[in-house]
């Protein structure tokens, strides 16, 4: 369960932001990879898949030279570069517009999930036009598309901004040494809006390797001119990180979400990629919170249960705590969820002073916990006595 990894409280902090209700405080940007279309569009003859950074380098090097083929995987940037010199900055176009051959390819069922989602912004560095495409038939969230600088003056958030270009509509693509190192000069627009979305919003990075160009040079970019002043980074995926990495991504503001332990049993590669950002996906779903209308405290009753374990609970101390021990943290949820009310409905109180009855609560049972588990079973009681005034 995707719950149960080390990085899951990470996946809550950026639900809670995604989910922010107040308009007051910050919410959940995201800038999408190659990896994600990759993972989530279909061609038309049902077999090909979307070309990643390698497979383009692979491409380059080929129509180059020889000598060149471990530049496909040292700097694939510097490739790019050594391609438009030789060959032109269109030949690099139509490459780059004949690798991916953007209307073969129609978004998949993960385009439509991500979408769905309220992000205050949705950047990418695909040169593709799926996301686009896929926002057409999403109505829980309608989207702009920004695809050249000056969209961003006339079109309002929630948008898709193409951050490198966008085939059918830019002539230029951002892909090679050069594009990077003037792209704060000739996109000086896009510059000042990422840096606007970077300090007001968590961001996610879904679709990027640790290793991608792209993933690389954003990531510096916001190190060298946000220092401190930007939320923290969350890398999303099955990333397979080595403790050395992990700690190399924390130090420069990155959280990585590593869901390899949850997809690690799949052989194929593209596979297990596409199966963590649906769980990814999914449990972002699943921690939306509730409208507050609907509150109500979490029935802790067990359904199936035999005579001897019923018996257990009043004569077995030692195991009646361990059957509180098991709720507590369900009670930290439902405190934490509780609206608000100035006055609880009546019908809710007398569901919260009876929530703790399986095994209810007393001198016996409670002696067995750790002194810290007493003291947050405490803390919730109290809290049950206040709400429903029952002191």
């Amino acid at each position: 369960m995707i719950s149960k990894l080390p990085d899951f409280p990470a996946i809550k902090k950026l639900a809670e932001a995604l989910w922010q209700q107040d308009v007051k405080k910050h919410g959940a940007a995201i800038i999408i990879g190659a990896g994600f279309s990759r993972c989530s569009s279909k061609h038309v003859d049902g077999a090909r898949k979307l070309p990643l950074w390698k497979d383009f380098a692979k491409k380059l090097a080929c129509e180059l030279d020889d000598a060149n083929k471990d530049l496909a995987f040292s700097d694939p940037l510097r490739l790019a570069e050594e391609y438009r010199a030789y060959f032109g900055q269109t030949a690099l176009n139509d490459l780059i517009r004949a690798e991916i051959h953007d209307e073969a390819w129609q978004p998949g069922a993960m385009h439509h999930e991500l979408l769905s989602l309220p992000w205050s912004e949705v950047m990418t560095t695909n040169w593709d036009t799926l996301l686009e495409r896929a926002a057409k038939n999403v109505h829980s969230q309608i989207y702009g598309v920004v695809s050249k600088q000056s969209d961003l003056s006339s079109i309002r958030s929630p948008r898709i901004v193409k951050l490198h270009g966008s085939i059918g509509v830019t002539e230029q693509f951002i892909v090679a040494q050069e594009d990077y190192r003037k792209y704060p000069e000739n996109f000086a627009a896009f510059v000042n809006f990422a840096r606007q979305v970077f300090i007001e919003n968590e961001l996610c990075l879904l679709g990027f390797s640790g290793d991608d160009p792209n993933f690389l040079q954003w990531a510096g970019w916001v190190r060298d001119n946000l220092a401190n002043h930007s939320r923290r980074i969350y890398l999303v995926g099955a990333l397979n990180l080595s403790a050395s990495k992990r700690k190399l991504l924390e130090s420069i503001n990155i959280a990585p979400v590593d869901l390899w332990d949850a997809v690690k049993d799949i052989d194929d590669h593209d596979l297990w990629q596409q199966q963590a950002i649906e769980l990814f996906l999914k449990e972002l779903l699943n921690l939306k919170p509730k409208p507050k209308h609907e509150w109500k405290p979490t029935q802790l009753v067990r359904q199936q249960i035999n005579h001897e374990d019923h018996s257990r609970q009043f004569n077995e101390p030692v195991y009646a705590a361990s059957l509180l021990e098991s709720q507590i943290e369900i009670l930290r949820r439902d405190r934490e969820a509780y609206p608000g009310w100035f006055v609880c409905p009546p019908e809710l109180q007398w569901r919260i002073q009876s929530q703790l009855s399986d095994p209810r609560p007393n001198i016996d049972n409670i002696t067995p916990l750790e002194q810290s588990s007493k003291e947050k079973l405490l803390y919730e009681l109290a809290w049950q006595h206040t709400v429903t005034f029952n002191l």
